[in-house]
């Protein structure tokens, strides 16, 4: 199915300042949703429902089995596809269904400076989905450079959390090193590949990772999947988390101001 993406774009700005041994760290949160070419007009609604195509006919039913689920009109007129240079037109009210996704932007993150006394540092943000796809969606995230957390005056950088290379999401733990990496949590995001917090809010103690999740690196443009579903959503959409960190151990990372651009993207199943 060809896909056409939606923009939901929100900048947001998280930092990392060093100045006199202070790192201010940067992260540019972008959000992208991806939905079937279809262009949708609420017919009817109220404050809890949304009828986005209605049609007159003489009968219809719904049914469904384990694996399938069909919807049948009786009596439509004038259907068919039609297309121009511009437009595609599926007309009738089984041929203008399909799926809507849609995602709030991440709120801006802006960590807790590095210093001589301050070794590390955990912030978090978050995108709720709504989808009403009967196959779900997937949420997953890139960052636009690699490594992710760079300097732009100095070009000094944070390296990737080291786990990045095996690809594998790990407990954190940095040696003799400065880094940067993200994990996430949330009622889609699989518990096997990405741990679990009790607390639900990315740290055992203030700015330090939490230790039950599991974290990585970004991969530059390469897309990590965060969190997905088989199922719609609700109609209020599910939450997805990202947690991010840094630590120096060891070495001081050079003093400047670091910014990361990840961007999210939503994809209806």
């Amino acid at each position: 199915m060809v896909r056409r993406s939606f923009n939901d774009m929100k900048d947001s700005l998280c930092g990392i300042n060093i100045t006199h041994r202070y790192v201010r760290l940067g992260l540019f949160v972008v959000c992208f949703v991806c939905i079937a070419p279809y262009a949708f007009g609420a017919v009817m609604q109220s404050a809890s429902y949304r009828m986005n195509a209605d049609s007159v006919n003489v009968g219809g039913i719904y049914g469904e089995s384990s694996t399938y689920h069909m919807e049948d009109t009786v009596g439509e007129m004038a259907t068919g596809d039609s297309a121009s240079a511009t437009y595609s037109l599926h007309a009738g009210y089984q041929q203008m269904h399909g799926s809507m996704i849609s995602m709030t932007p991440g709120a801006d993150i802006t960590l807790t400076a590095l210093s001589m006394a301050q070794n590390s540092a955990v912030g978090s943000t978050s995108w709720t989905v709504i989808t009403d796809d009967a196959s779900g969606y997937a949420l997953s995230v890139h960052a636009s450079a690699s490594p992710a957390l760079v300097d732009a005056v100095t070009s000094e950088a944070f390296m990737d959390y080291s786990e990045v290379i095996s690809g594998t999401p790990e407990t954190w733990s940095v040696t003799s090193a400065y880094e940067f990496g993200f994990s996430g949590h949330g009622t889609d995001v699989g518990v096997v590949t990405w741990g679990s917090d009790a607390q639900s809010n990315c740290i055992d103690a203030a700015d330090t990772p939490s230790s039950g999740l599991k974290w990585i690196g970004f991969d530059g443009l390469n897309d990590i999947l965060l969190a997905s579903s088989e199922d719609r959503t609700s109609v209020s959409g599910t939450a997805t988390y990202m947690c991010v960190a840094t630590e120096q151990d060891s070495v001081f990372a050079p003093s400047g101001s670091y910014t990361a651009t990840v961007t999210a993207t939503a994809v209806a199943q």
